[in-house]
């Protein structure tokens, strides 16, 4: 027998503070799932151990590269599932302490094992927990389009996990740093610390929160006839959308090509500022994560205010174009001997950041509702799903580019000061240029949308 919806009465009020706290907690458990397992292996398994760049890029790769495809399978499952407790929620709260308890596990490896071991073992682990991941940021993102329908409220629900996001950024960064304080009596056990610390507190207690306490405000019916869309056909259909279309570009522009430069920044701060001293290149490293969080939170006011009142590819456009003149600065701004330059790096292009947290989201959570008005059903786990399908795509490719580009230009961190001029000057070359050419290409392409389509 057909299930009709049944509607929440507060759909279209405003929502509740603590729900979107909830919501927002899930969200900053959700940055740790995606950046805590690469920011603290970086300085562990490829500076620490000397792991070969690019045979430690495909290690972090192909974990994503599987769970970017198990995505629109968890996306179905969620869309379809009939559990009394919603749609949603149970699979956050499973999800988040099984992804706990593979996180914790993954810094378990032996001190004693060579290096080869260890980087397997990490490469086992890391799957397994890349796959718990997917059952717990699809569900979770999808939760957050259709909490309301309301589309002002939908724009001030993305603020509230924007300030979380930015919240998780300030943290993360510090977690190989405090990995190597002097209490632990060595790196290896700093790391087993801070990784269980983390799995526990921050993706355990912390990530369930939403589960436990964000109301799901529908149930679809289960016999209409898209249900019984293939994965691969709920994908095309998605495809089909124009503005997911455009939204999966800037995605790959910014998250694919921009955050491959980006991850420079880590090696010109260790190898040529301060002159392959890791630890004060992690710190260093922990305080510009920190200036772009904080300066980003700044601008998540003013982001979503020019989103309601110019349109969201109109505030996309300013940002990029203003991302640009950041990545020309960038040139200058990372020289040695004046360190504290480098806070001028958040200020010009940590807007792009936050506008991938609130308009990105916004736009996606619009086309699930065209797409709803089309199919009349609610497909927001498809959207989701497919969403973080080109999320991870896009990281895949910056991982892979990043790690072919150090061995193309020469790095190697057994040479550690040593490095060629050429190795530091490509560097630059590439924190610099790669971030003001993708950013003048999403200028352009933007540009091209509006022209045939009304602002957004």
């Amino acid at each position: 027998m057909t299930r009709l919806n049944r509607v929440n009465n507060t759909e279209n009020s405003e929502l509740k503070l603590s729900q979107k706290l909830a919501l927002g907690s899930g969200f900053f458990c959700l940055l740790f799932l995606e950046k805590a397992c690469e920011i603290l292996a970086i300085p562990f398994y490829q500076m620490t151990l000397g792991v070969d760049p690019f045979l430690f890029s495909i290690t972090l790769t192909i974990p994503i590269i599987f769970s970017a495809f198990l995505a629109p399978w968890v996306g179905k499952l969620s869309d379809n599932c009939t559990s009394k407790f919603g749609r949603r929620r149970p699979f956050i709260f499973v999800s988040a302490w099984l992804s706990a308890s593979l996180f914790g596990l993954m810094w378990m490896v032996p001190e004693h094992w060579s290096t080869d071991n260890q980087l397997l073992y990490f490469f086992v682990i890391s799957l397994l927990f890349y796959a718990a991941a997917s059952f717990y940021s699809v569900p979770l993102t999808s939760l957050s389009y259709e909490i309301t329908k309301d589309a002002h409220q939908r724009i001030k629900v993305m603020e509230t996990n924007s300030y979380f996001i930015k919240l998780a950024s300030m943290s993360n960064q510090w977690l190989y740093p405090l990995a190597t304080l002097t209490i632990f009596s060595s790196t290896f056990v700093g790391i087993k610390a801070v990784g269980w610390f983390t799995a526990i507190f921050v993706i355990g207690i912390i990530g369930m929160l939403p589960a436990l306490y964000v109301k799901e405000n529908s149930v679809e019916p289960i016999n209409h006839p898209h249900n019984n869309f293939t994965v691969v056909e709920n994908v095309k259909s998605i495809m089909q959308s124009h503005l997911m279309r455009l939204v999966f570009v800037i995605i790959f522009i910014q998250l694919g090509i921009g955050a491959y430069a980006a991850k420079m920044d880590y090696y010109v701060l260790v190898y040529y500022m301060f002159d392959g001293n890791i630890s004060d290149g992690a710190v260093w490293k922990a305080v510009l994560s920190m200036g772009y969080a904080i300066i980003a939170a700044i601008y998540i006011p003013i982001v979503s205010w020019f989103s309601r009142r110019i349109g969201k590819l109109a505030t996309l456009k300013i940002i990029f174009i203003m991302t640009a003149i950041g990545g020309g600065a960038k040139w200058f701004i990372y020289t040695p001997g004046v360190q504290w330059l480098i806070l001028l790096d958040p200020i010009l292009c940590s807007a792009i950041w936050t506008s991938m947290t609130i308009i990105i989201p916004a736009l996606v959570a619009q086309a699930s509702d065209q797409d709803h008005q089309t199919h009349k059903i609610s497909r927001q786990g498809g959207f989701a799903s497919v969403y973080q399908w080109v999320v991870a795509l896009s990281i895949i490719f910056a991982l892979l580019a990043s790690g072919m580009s150090l061995n193309i230009i020469g790095f190697d961190a057994s040479l550690a000061n040593a490095q060629s001029s050429n190795a530091l000057l490509s560097m630059k070359l590439i924190l610099s240029l790669g971030t003001i050419i993708p950013s003048m290409l999403a200028v352009f392409l933007l540009n091209k949308y509006q022209k045939s389509h009304k602002d957004t």
